[in-house]
């Protein structure tokens, strides 16, 4: 009798293996095309949904993802959210002097980095401007503080 569940376990998880490899997990270029057909050009969660196969609570969550300014990334079980503390962590010994060379090529991965930051924050920034221009319309109430106010 438990061999035979044992059976049914393994080939229940054959099955699951396959059927999750038929659904191949979206790259961020996909994802922010998505979310940028949705924000940009209004087009629906439902048609979104259809035409990428991807569920619809799958595309808010990366909407919310980039809207609080973070990367939809793929992440394995146990993959902590948040970074250690820098100051808990021990100091690092001198490294040696790097070449011209060695140089070039970290500042030129450093300028890499900053130029995809900047741009994410751009998004980010757009993002939230469309947000609360679609929910002034949708509440009709002035959402962000108007230029002389007084406070």
């Amino acid at each position: 009798m438990a061999k035979t569940k044992d059976l049914e376990l393994l080939e229940l998880q054959e099955l699951a293996l396959r059927k999750k490899k038929d659904f191949p997990r979206k790259s961020l270029e996909e994802k922010c095309m998505i979310v940028k057909a949705y924000l940009l050009n209004h087009v629906s969660i439902e048609q979104l949904s259809a035409d990428f196969d991807v569920n619809k609570r799958t595309i808010f969550r990366w909407i919310r993802t980039f809207a609080d300014g973070k990367m939809p990334t793929k992440r394995g079980k146990g993959t902590p959210d948040v970074k250690p503390n820098p100051s808990s962590m021990p100091m690092k010994s001198q490294k040696p002097a790097e070449t011209e060379a060695e140089e070039l090529a970290r500042l030129r991965e450093e300028n890499k980095r900053l130029a995809e930051a900047l741009k994410m924050a751009e998004w980010m920034n757009h993002a939230k401007d469309v947000m609360i221009d679609e929910a002034e319309k949708m509440f009709n109430i002035p959402i962000r503080k108007k230029a002389g106010a007084k406070q």
